[in-house]
């Protein structure tokens, strides 16, 4: 995933989208090259929804992809000729409107970025990030209502072997860590750092674990509910981590409280600069 979104981003605006030609950049497992059938009108067209439907459900089915709309390929299927699209920023909001049909499940995450041309006439390109997801199988419902996944050789419709494996396979949690700093009132010097955790994935969350390293004028006070003070083990840098081998979190849309610690710093009620890792087991 992480050369999927470095490809993404490195379409930074025009000059990005003229050096996929200059390099002659190839579809690849990653890369999906597109130009709008009818690139006069922001609409989508049967074949616009087809192909886009298509890909939603091939790179979430697989490890994530690109679609960069606007570029003609050749015969090698490699980045040939620039095709803007009339009003581009139009045919993206379409695009997102369209994202509530096109699959199913809904694919979280998907990023989109318009790039206009610079003779003012609002045509340009349009770069789409869609991530692998923890909730496939993703079934394309404007492409024949198939489950597709991408390979070298491009999108392929998912065989009935294909899809008993996809729907036997263990449902993935997907942890996300809130952290809140909440600084005690009057003179009272200290701040308490409580953390957070939700499964917005579909398995369920075991040996849950985390770890959370505080910027050098932080001192760690106390730690509770399961979180340990590891500053002495760590050079004197103020580190705490949290481990759960025991509870569980379920695939609820329910955020769940999991302690925290209370700190002490100078520069109390100001931003609090944190490097956070966590994990779980499936």
């Amino acid at each position: 995933m992480e050369q999927v979104t470095a490809f993404y981003d490195s379409i930074g605006g025009l000059t990005g989208i003229q050096q996929l030609l200059a390099d002659r950049v190839k579809e690849s497992i990653y890369i999906e090259l597109k130009t709008k059938k009818n690139r006069s009108t922001p609409e989508l067209d049967d074949s616009d929804s087809w192909q886009f439907s298509r890909a939603l459900s091939g790179f979430a089915n697989s490890d994530g992809g690109v679609i960069v709309w606007g570029v003609e390929t050749d015969k090698e299927d490699s980045a040939s000729k620039l095709k803007p699209i009339t009003a581009v920023t139009d045919f993206e909001a379409r695009l997102k409107k369209s994202l509530l049909n096109s699959v199913q499940p809904f694919v979280d995450g998907v990023r989109m970025g318009s790039i206009l041309e610079e003779d003012g006439s609002g045509a340009g390109y349009l770069k789409v990030l869609i991530p692998r997801s923890d909730k496939a199988p993703h079934r394309a419902m404007r492409a024949d209502r198939e489950y597709f996944r991408r390979s070298t050789e491009g999108f392929y419709r998912l065989e009935h072997f294909d899809l008993e494996d996809a729907f036997g396979r263990r449902p993935h949690p997907s942890l996300v860590m809130t952290v809140e700093l909440v600084p005690r009132p009057g003179e009272d010097p200290h701040e308490e750092v409580k953390f957070a955790l939700r499964n917005e994935g579909r398995g369920m969350a075991r040996y849950v674990g985390a770890m959370c390293e505080f910027s050098r004028d932080v001192t760690i006070v106390v730690t509770n509910s399961g979180w340990g003070n590891n500053t002495n083990l760590n050079q004197g840098r103020p580190v705490v981590s949290y481990a759960d081998n025991v509870g569980v979190i379920h695939a609820v849309p329910i955020t769940t409280t999991i302690g925290g610690a209370i700190i002490k710093r100078a520069a109390k009620g100001t931003a609090l600069s944190v490097q956070l890792r966590w994990y779980s087991k499936e």
